[in-house]
């Protein structure tokens, strides 16, 4: 229809053609015009003719209806029985669904009720004896007041009466072969006797729900009508009726005052005791998280003492103290050492004085190191006083003893030099737990061997005699070795190496391996002064570079504070290392967690705070100890949850 659409245009063209002079143009460009329509029909012809057909593309299932023919078709009754019968059983299962949500409900309603409904039956029961335990048998509101005299005898008129109603109806209801009719009143009474022998009836079934006085009134006031015969005439018996119904209604008000009165009692006593067995359950849960956290601090109190043990084995304490040879001094430090405690509980200790023997000639009760001038003359102990807190200007002769202490040697053996008065109460391992567990002082350490005599001058390798042997470790460091690897390596004799018996003091190592503490926050205090070997070494190497402070009127712990200020060395303030006075604190009766206290200067004062301090305190890192303390207070709760679950029991 296209193509002749197109040539019908053509045609209409040709009539308005534009350009030709007569009827030959005309005609030419007519037949020009529907010669190139037909030839694009016979095109379009012959494209749709010689169109190519795509393939089918089969699937498993084309495929076999195509080889075994198509599915035979299923009736369409059987697909809406099918169908129906869907629905039907999905309307079953949601019906099951619903029932069993139900049920689950109805239980869990039943279980949390069980309680309170097992009470209302045994008040009731309680409240009222029993209830019609034969036909025409009513419960006795007067028994539950005893307000009913009289009672067997009233009981013996009713069962004589009731037996002769019951021979009248036997006579007038007997079946053909002289038995009871089972359908009248006689009949099922025997049946249900019977029954109840059996065991087959429940004597509470007919229990009502609710109690109801006006009904319950009702049915003694009959039951007294018919007790006292029903004599008269039917005003009469309405009358005595009306009024047996009264007094029982009032009495069946009052037993049904106190039946809700027992209920209310029995009410609150079972919330009291669900409250008590809450309360109790609290107490027992309480009691056995407070149990397994005992459980957890004793496993972490054993990993405290395996640190503990490391900590106490792992750092090495020299601990010195200078005595004046007259004085209380000689005898604390003697009884001190007696007992093993103070600085003779280091690691090392030693005894520094300015003579070699006591004031009165008597020898030292244990060793001391004598301390003299530059050129071997003896010093004084006696210093002026001065300053700005009137305190001793000991600072020349405390840097003689330091130079003493490096002289002896014995300090390079250690990790720690810590210089006590004989008047501070010390502790050194709750000092050794601060330095193991605190930054940076934990990561002090001697970082290679520490030969017996030392020989660190300069290299006895040929050709290398003018370098000295720390330049050499140094060199060996700056190549990636450790400071441990580079002693150990020129320590080896030549023709191998230099022969220099070096400790870590030749070693290129960080500034926080001379470290000292500040134990005041008003600076550096005498009673006990805390320096890393490394610190020491540096301290009395640069004596000279600290000239300039000599002329301050400083004491000895002023002066070595600014000193290794000046040289740069690395302070720690650590206040909690000591309790002094000068302080600022009362250190007596020593139960600080502190390490020193200061001062006690006689036997008795010096050991009444030790033992306290021993006894009642501890380190401040002392992570065992604050582990046991933790665990006693969680003992005492334990034991007071324990009381109260019995004290509600």
């Amino acid at each position: 229809l296209k193509h002749f659409r197109c040539l019908g245009t053509a045609v209409m063209v040709t009539e308005e053609a534009p350009g030709g002079t007569g009827d030959q143009s005309r005609r030419r460009y007519a037949v020009g015009v529907s010669f190139i329509s037909f030839l694009g029909l016979l095109l379009a012809y012959l494209a749709v003719l010689f169109r190519s057909k795509p393939e089918p593309e089969y699937t498993y299932a084309s495929f076999k209806r195509h080889e075994e023919g198509p599915l035979p078709e299923v009736p369409k009754e059987i697909w809406d029985e099918a169908r129906s019968q869907l629905r039907v059983r999905l309307q079953e299962i949601e019906e099951h669904r619903e029932r069993a949500a139900e049920r689950r409900r109805l239980d869990k309603k039943e279980k949390e009720n069980e309680e309170e409904k097992e009470m209302e039956r045994r008040l009731w029961a309680e409240a009222v004896e029993e209830v019609e335990a034969e036909p025409r048998e009513l419960f006795n509101l007067f028994k539950l007041l005893n307000s009913n005299a009289g009672t067997e005898s009233e009981e013996q008129q009713m069962a004589q009466q009731e037996a002769h109603a019951l021979q009248e109806h036997q006579e007038t209801h007997k079946n053909e072969d002289g038995k009871p009719d089972p359908d009248s009143l006689l009949g099922k009474l025997m049946k249900n006797n019977v029954d109840k022998g059996a065991g087959k009836v429940n004597p509470n079934q007919n229990r009502p729900e609710q109690f109801d006085e006006d009904t319950e009134a009702k049915k003694v006031a009959m039951a007294e009508l018919l007790k006292k015969g029903g004599h008269g005439n039917g005003e009469d018996l309405k009358q005595q009726f009306e009024e047996l119904q009264a007094q029982a209604k009032k009495k069946a008000n009052q037993a049904k005052k106190v039946f809700e009165e027992k209920l209310a009692a029995e009410k609150k006593k079972l919330a009291e005791k669900q409250k008590a067995a809450k309360e109790r359950l609290e107490h027992e849960l309480k009691s056995k998280q407070l149990k397994d956290q005992i459980l957890i601090m004793k496993e972490q109190q054993e990993e405290a003492r395996v640190q503990e043990d490391s900590i106490q084995k792992g750092i090495s304490l020299y601990c010195w103290a200078l005595m004046m040879p007259f004085g209380y001094e000689a005898g604390l430090l003697l009884e001190q050492k007696r007992q093993g405690v103070g600085i003779f509980e280091c690691d090392e200790w030693a005894v520094y004085s300015n003579q070699s023997m006591m004031a009165d000639g008597s020898p030292f009760p244990f060793p001391v190191h004598e301390v003299t001038g530059p050129n071997g003359e003896p010093i004084s102990r006696f210093v002026p006083l001065g300053g700005r807190w009137h305190t001793a200007l000991n600072r020349d002769v405390f840097n003689q003893v330091w130079l003493k202490v490096v002289e002896v040697d014995h300090y390079r053996k250690h990790d720690w030099i810590v210089k006590v008065d004989p008047d501070s109460v010390f502790f050194p391992k709750r000092l050794k737990q601060v330095i193991g567990r605190r930054v940076p002082l934990k990561d002090v350490k001697m970082q290679g061997p520490e030969p017996d005599e030392l020989d660190c001058t300069y290299c006895k390798k040929k050709g290398f005699t003018k370098q000295s042997c720390a330049s050499h470790v140094h060199w060996l460091q700056s190549q990636g070795h450790t400071c441990r690897d580079a002693l150990t390596s020129v320590a080896r004799d030549p023709p191998v190496d230099c022969g220099c018996k070096c400790n870590d003091f030749a070693c290129d190592l960080p500034a926080n391996q001379a470290v000292y503490i500040n134990n005041c926050q008003w600076g550096l205090h005498g009673p006990i002064e805390v320096f890393s070997r490394r610190c020491i070494a540096t301290y009395i190497a640069g004596l000279p570079i600290c000239s300039n402070l000599l002329y301050h009127a400083w004491g000895e712990d002023i002066f070595v504070d600014q000193c290794m200020i000046e040289l740069g060395l690395t302070r720690v303030n650590e206040f909690d290392v000591m309790s002094e006075i000068a302080c600022g604190d009362q250190p007596a009766p020593c139960g600080q967690t502190d390490t020193t206290f200061h001062p006690f200067k006689n036997v008795e004062k010096w050991f009444a705070c030790w033992n306290f301090a021993s006894k009642y305190g501890h380190g401040p890192e002392d992570r065992l100890a604050s582990i046991i303390v933790e665990q006693a207070e969680i003992m005492e709760k334990i034991k007071k949850e324990e009381a109260a679950a019995k004290k509600i029991d």
